[in-house]
């Protein structure tokens, strides 16, 4: 089978965990995959490890999974996106850094969705120089694209003035037309 036709196959069916020259190729975990796990490792003892070959998981992020489910309960799975404020960050990675509390533990605590979300945010602490930061998402906009994007906004700017300016001009011409009939 062809390189080719193996990626149609994940295309067709993102489930199906396949090797090809010795990468893997996986799908990430939806909240039902999750459920699951969580449920056949506490109701039919299936292992983390039985589940990471199974789903194409990483053990370690399986048995943090299980554990802030144990803590937090499976509604910790209904949180979305989580912006954390720059306060947030700084307190848990100063638990990490100068308390020396196991990054995981304080994961599991603050009840991140991610055992390398904190792992994320010390990097970015060190590359920053020390300082927290919260970082911008998505692609910068290309130096063509914010200019079109500024210049759209003065057309806009301008627009709104000129209409203000030709509404302002018809009422003061009615109101000298309005007193000259007065008179």
């Amino acid at each position: 089978m062809s390189v080719f036709q193996t990626l149609s196959l994940i295309d067709m069916n993102p489930e199906i965990l396949i090797r090809i020259s010795g990468f893997l190729f996986m799908s990430k975990l939806s909240k039902q995959d999750k459920i699951d796990i969580y449920n056949n490792w506490k109701n039919y003892n299936i292992s983390a490890n039985q589940a990471a070959k199974e789903y194409g998981a990483n053990r370690a992020n399986l048995f943090y999974l299980i554990t802030l489910i144990e803590r937090h309960g499976i509604e910790i799975l209904d949180t979305g996106y989580t912006n954390y404020s720059v306060e947030f960050k700084e307190k848990a990675i100063r638990r990490v850094l100068f308390n020396h509390e196991a990054a995981d533990q304080v994961s599991l605590e603050l009840g991140l969705s991610s055992r390398g979300m904190i792992y994320n945010w010390i990097r970015k602490y060190k590359e920053d120089g020390h300082n927290v930061i919260n970082h911008k998402k998505g692609r910068p906009a290309h130096e063509g694209q914010r200019q079109i994007k500024d210049l759209k906004q003065k057309n806009l700017r301008l627009t709104v003035e000129n209409e203000f300016v030709k509404k302002l001009n018809a009422l003061v011409s009615q109101r000298t037309r309005d007193q000259q009939h007065k008179k």
